[in-house]
């Protein structure tokens, strides 16, 4: 697959931090690939929309190995009940009917994969691109989910009929008697959600059957087949009765929920389910379903139907009675230990405990206009509330307080702006000297999201990484690195020039490479870039993109040599500094690291290249731009020595004249002034400073204001020691 600088942006937009964490197996680089070839043949023209769409396909597939959201208690639960031996057997024997119904997978090799509440997962493999996952119920010992990964799916459906013979066939055979209860109730082409992807993609019917009992359709009891193009039933999926139960409970929470509504996917975890359901109301919409735990609790709820011109928001006061409504239902006496949040149109809930927050566990519910939910989400996974510290453990709120004071520190904003109430139009009130405790971040209110907070076990601050992943904060060091002045790069117009600069200043060879040239919107600010692109044999790029209007170099590109790492930190960053004096905008003479990745073997996220990554400086505090990003990235090929990436992502080059830091009001009292409006919490968290779920809660002091800031920016003046709120 080719390594190139769109996917690789592309998943520093999406998450790079997420990203890091999969495992590119040719399988899943092959599955991307044909995701992206079908995204091309619907349209796709743009290299970067391409890429963010390739980034986003590798998180929402690294699904099938996903973080645990059960703590260890309830693994250990469950790792309990059936032993490695006992899972397998109990795999192997779910598996028989399934065998005699596809007798080509008797030659797979099975591997237990992972114990979950109520369910086994498990792999049935042949070869790098040929594998099924399998999901086995406990309590009815028999197959709950099936989905068989292909190299050839056929390229066109089969017609309806078609398809149902086939899917009839393999019921006969999988269920035996027990195939009389059920009834063949709905058949149509496979459904592609209107936001995000199927994990098994292929072109193929569905075909839905109903249990029936008593001449009647069992509420929910149903089971969904897949046919793909070559006539092979490539998945099935059948809802528990902890999944019916939830369904139905939903179904009385909501009046346009049809209970007749049909299964058409069903995707399984160890810790819950994913449920498609087609025909969910009157107007035939498709509604998304996600539980937890065996299926007994509903994590997501979403009507799937694109939002028109004329879709809005019902009121506050009758979003709010609807949710409260909805809730009432799902929750049941759980409710009252929500409490409603004031920051937003769309109802949120946060958990109580002990009279804390326990952050990480919240609720939102999105109300339409006529009063319908159409989407609900519970952001917490299981936990043990038993779990959750006594605050008498805590440190006091005085020393908590202190270790703010300790990290609190200048930092400089380019441009500040504000969004004008009446036309929307951003207002730029120019640059800001604010007091920070964290660089990476910008300051809300009431965040989602912790950026940072106080362990209150120990007292002591710990700090996640910023946008980008950037880790400004948590560096031991913050050195600024002075440039040294030198002549600035030409800029470029032509073709020639571009060679030229690749040749001569980056040592790369063109020749008898194909070229082309193209311009495209700005990442960065407005206007056009211009780039220009050869290309290798092996579809590896080398391109210089510049300022269309100016000739600014702003991106250099040039594959990595080889796969040898050889090149130590200290001599890639000289070199990368090298590299930034020639590049950075005019009158930047002061940089910062922000971020240091270290090399390793390349993949669609990462080039493997050492990479720094800088912000400005001045007079030694940090300088940020309207946002908290990086200003310059370089890369250094780990295995020459030689830069052969560099990334400029300012929105201007023009220098802006920042305040005098001598002239900043002492530390303590821009402290109080922050404690002032963004006094610290004493509160539970599910998470860490990455969103990562932790092994155990936690109790941490985190800064939170009131509710009539909660959705504001809070910075705090270091030259007047007041606060601006924006």
């Amino acid at each position: 697959m080719d390594v190139d600088k769109e996917f690789r942006e592309a998943v520093r937009n999406v998450s790079r931090k997420s990203a890091q964490d999969i495992q590119f197996t040719p399988e899943l680089e092959k599955r991307i690939n044909d995701q992206l070839s079908k995204r091309r043949a619907k349209g796709f023209r743009s290299l970067y929309a391409a890429g963010a769409v390739a980034a986003s396909i590798a998180l929402a597939f690294a699904v099938w190995k996903p973080v645990a959201s059960l703590f260890p208690s309830d693994l250990q639960q469950a790792a309990a009940e059936l032993s490695g031996q006992k899972a397998k057997a109990l795999v192997q024997k779910a598996l028989q009917p399934l065998q005699k119904a596809i007798p080509e997978l008797g030659g797979y090799q099975l591997t237990v994969k992972e114990v979950g509440p109520g369910v086994v997962m498990a792999e049935l493999r042949k070869g790098d691109n040929e594998y099924a996952q399998v999901a086995v119920n406990t309590g009815t010992e028999q197959l709950e989910m099936f989905k068989w990964f292909t190299s050839d799916a056929g390229k066109q459906a089969l017609t309806e009929q078609a398809a149902a013979e086939k899917a009839n066939a393999f019921l006969d055979a999988l269920l035996g008697e027990q195939r009389k209860q059920y009834e063949q109730t709905a058949a149509g082409e496979i459904y592609r959600p209107q936001n995000g992807f199927l994990e098994l993609d292929v072109n193929g019917m569905y075909v839905t059957y109903k249990q029936m009992k008593d001449g009647k359709a069992v509420p929910f009891g149903d089971i969904t087949l897949w046919v793909d193009g070559a006539g092979r039933i490539v998945a099935f999926g059948q809802l528990n009765s902890e999944e019916q139960a939830t369904l139905d409970k939903l179904a009385k929470a909501l009046p346009e929920f049809n209970t007749g509504a049909v299964l058409v996917n069903k995707d399984k975890r160890k810790d819950g389910s994913s449920l498609t359901l087609a025909n969910a109301d009157e107007q035939g919409n498709t509604v998304m379903v996600s539980t937890q735990g065996k299926g007994d609790t509903i994590s997501r709820y979403r009507v799937d139907a694109p939002r028109d011109e004329g879709w809005v928001h019902a009121p506050k006061a009758l979003a709010s009675e609807k949710a409260s409504q909805f809730l009432q239902s799902v929750l049941g006496e759980d409710l009252k230990n929500y409490r409603e949040k004031d920051s937003s149109d769309i109802p949120g809930y946060q958990r109580y405990h002990n009279g804390l927050p326990v952050l990480g566990d919240d609720l939102y519910v999105v109300v339409d206009k006529t009063g319908r939910v159409t989407d609900f989400a519970k952001n917490a996974s299981a936990y043990d509330l038993a779990a959750l510290p006594d605050p008498s453990t805590a440190v006091s709120r005085e020393a908590a307080e202190k270790e703010v004071a300790a990290n609190m520190k200048l930092r400089y904003i380019e441009r500040l702006f504000e969004r004008s109430s009446s036309d929307q139009k951003q207002q730029d009130l120019g640059p800001l000297l604010d007091y920070t405790p964290a660089v990476a971040f910008f300051q809300m209110g009431q965040s989602g999201s912790l950026h940072w907070y106080i362990d209150a076990e120990t007292g002591k601050i710990q700090f996640g990484t910023g946008n980008n992943g950037m880790e400004y904060d948590r560096l031991g060091t913050h050195e600024p690195i002075t440039l040294a002045a030198q002549k600035q790069a030409a800029a470029i117009k032509t073709k020639e020039e571009a060679a030229a600069l690749l040749t001569e200043e980056w040592g790369a060879d063109l020749k008898g490479l194909p070229y082309s040239e193209r311009e495209q919107e700005k990442r960065e600010g407005e206007g056009k870039e211009k780039v220009f692109h050869w290309e290798t044999k092996d579809e590896k790029r080398l391109e210089v993109v510049v300022d269309a209007e100016t000739g600014r170099v702003v991106d250099v590109t040039i594959p990595r040599k080889d796969t040898n790492i050889s090149v130590s930190e200290q001599a890639a960053l000289k070199e990368a500094i090298r590299i930034l004096e020639k590049y950075v905008d005019p009158g930047v003479t002061e940089v910062q690291v922000s971020q240091i990745i270290k090399p390793g073997e390349p993949s669609p996220v990462t080039s493997g290249d050492w990479q720094f990554e800088f912000i400005k400086s001045h007079d030694g505090v940090p300088v940020l731009q309207q946002y908290p990003d990086e200003a310059y990235i370089v890369t250094v090929d780990p295995s020459t020595g030689k830069a052969n990436g560099f990334l400029n992502r300012t929105a201007s080059a023009e220098a802006v004249a920042l305040p005098d830091k001598s002239k900043a009001v002492p530390v303590e009292q821009a402290v109080r002034e922050y404690l002032a409006y963004m006094p610290l919490q004493l509160a539970y968290t599910i998470k860490g400073v990455e969103d990562e779920k932790l092994a155990k809660p936690k109790l941490i002091y985190v800064p939170m204001s009131d509710k009539r800031y909660a959705d504001k920016y809070i910075y705090i003046d270091a030259i007047s020691g007041k606060a601006v709120i924006r």
